[in-house]
C-alpha cells in the first residue's frame, strides 16, 4: 500500500507513459500507418518542396515528405501508400502541374521486384528545365571545338576589314545607294509606262469587236480571191485545150501564124501574171489576217466562223 501510495512512482511511471506515448506518435508521423517511403536522389531540387503530390499513373498516392541535402546531392523522401506497387527499377520524374506554376513528383513503377528501402538513384531521376543543366551541356559539346581555324578565320575576316579594303567596301556601299537612288527616281517612269500599258490594253479590249469584224471582211476578201485564183486556173486550162483543138485552123492562117502565136503568147503572159499577182495579194491578206487573230487570241476573243474555215467545191478543185 505503502508503494502505491508514493509519489515519486506515480511521477516516474507517468513521465514513462508519456514517453512511450511521443515515441509511437512520432513513429506513426514519420511512418503512418498504411504508408511507406520511397526514397530519391536529385542534383537540383529547386522545382520540388515539402508537401508535392507524388503520382503513378496519373492516380495521387502519397506527397513529399522532406528534403535533406548531402555532399554532392540532394536526398528526398515521400510517403506513398502501402498498397501502391513501386518496382526496384522505378524512374522519377518531375513535372509541371499547371500552366501557371507548381509541380508534382510522378513515379514510373519498373521492375517485377519491390523496391523497399533502397533509394533511386540520380540516373533514373529526371528534372524539369534547368538552366545549369544546359550551360553545363553546352560546355559538353563546346569542349570538342577546335578554336584554331575559328581564330585564324577571325583575323583574316580582321585583315580584309583593314587598311584600303575599308575604302573598297565604302565604295561598294556608296555605288548601291547611287543605284538604289536611281531606281527610287525612275521608278515614276516605270510607273508612267505600266499606265501606259494599262491604257493600251483598254483600247485593244474597246476594239476588239472591230478586229473580229475587220477579219471576217479579210478572210470574205481572201477566199473570194482564192476561188478566182483556182477559177483562172482552170480557165486557162480549158483555153489551153480549145488552142489544141483549134490547131488545124493554124494550117488555114500561115501566112499569119507568127502574128497570131504572138498575140495568144501575150494574152496568156498577162494572165498568168495576173494570177501570180494574185496569189501575192492573198498571202499578204492571210498573213493580216493571222496578225489580227493573233491579237484577238491574246484576249481570248477569237471570232467564231471565218470565210476561209469554209470549204467551196469549184470545177477542178473538190473539198
Amino acid at each position: 500500500m505503502k508503494i502505491l501510495r508514493n509519489s515519486t512512482l506515480w511521477g516516474g511511471g507517468a513521465l514513462i507513459l508519456l514517453l512511450v506515448v511521443a515515441l509511437v506518435a512520432a513513429m506513426l508521423y514519420t511512418h503512418p500507418l498504411g504508408q511507406k517511403t520511397v526514397t530519391f536522389y536529385t542534383d537540383d531540387a529547386a522545382s520540388i518542396r515539402p508537401g508535392d503530390q507524388v503520382r503513378i499513373a496519373g492516380i495521387n498516392v502519397g506527397k513529399v515528405q522532406d528534403l535533406a541535402l548531402e555532399s554532392n546531392q540532394v536526398r528526398v523522401r515521400a510517403q506513398v501508400e502501402g498498397s501502391a506497387f513501386v518496382g526496384d527499377r522505378s524512374q522519377v520524374e518531375v513535372r509541371m502541374l499547371t500552366v501557371v506554376g507548381g509541380y508534382y513528383v510522378s513515379i514510373t513503377s519498373l521492375g517485377d521486384t519491390p523496391l523497399g528501402a533502397r533509394p533511386i538513384p540520380v540516373e533514373r531521376v529526371t528534372m524539369p528545365y534547368s538552366l545549369i543543366r544546359t550551360l553545363t551541356d553546352a560546355t559538353k559539346i563546346t569542349d570538342t571545338v577546335n578554336p584554331k581555324p575559328i581564330n585564324e578565320s577571325l583575323n583574316q575576316v580582321q585583315k580584309g576589314l583593314a587598311g584600303t579594303n575599308v575604302e573598297s567596301l565604302a565604295a561598294i556601299i556608296d555605288a548601291g545607294n547611287s543605284v538604289m537612288s536611281t531606281i527610287d527616281k525612275q521608278r515614276g517612269q516605270v510607273t508612267a509606262i505600266l499606265n501606259l500599258s494599262d491604257e493600251y490594253i483598254r483600247a485593244l479590249n474597246n476594239f476588239s469587236g472591230n478586229f473580229k469584224e475587220m477579219i471576217e471582211k479579210i478572210s470574205i476578201v481572201e477566199q473570194s480571191l482564192t476561188l478566182y485564183s483556182k477559177r483562172l486556173t482552170a480557165a486557162l486550162t480549158l483555153f489551153s485545150q480549145v488552142m489544141d483543138g483549134l490547131s488545124p485552123l493554124g494550117v488555114f492562117y500561115r501566112d499569119h501564124r507568127d502574128k497570131f502565136i504572138t498575140k495568144v503568147r501575150d494574152w496568156t503572159q498577162k494572165a498568168r501574171m495576173w494570177s501570180d499577182r494574185n496569189g501575192v495579194i492573198i498571202r499578204a491578206l492571210r498573213l493580216g489576217r493571222r496578225k489580227l487573230e493573233r491579237i484577238l487570241d491574246a484576249q481570248n476573243a477569237p471570232p467564231e466562223l471565218l470565210a476561209t474555215d469554209l470549204c467551196i467545191p469549184i470545177p477542178g478543185s473538190p473539198c
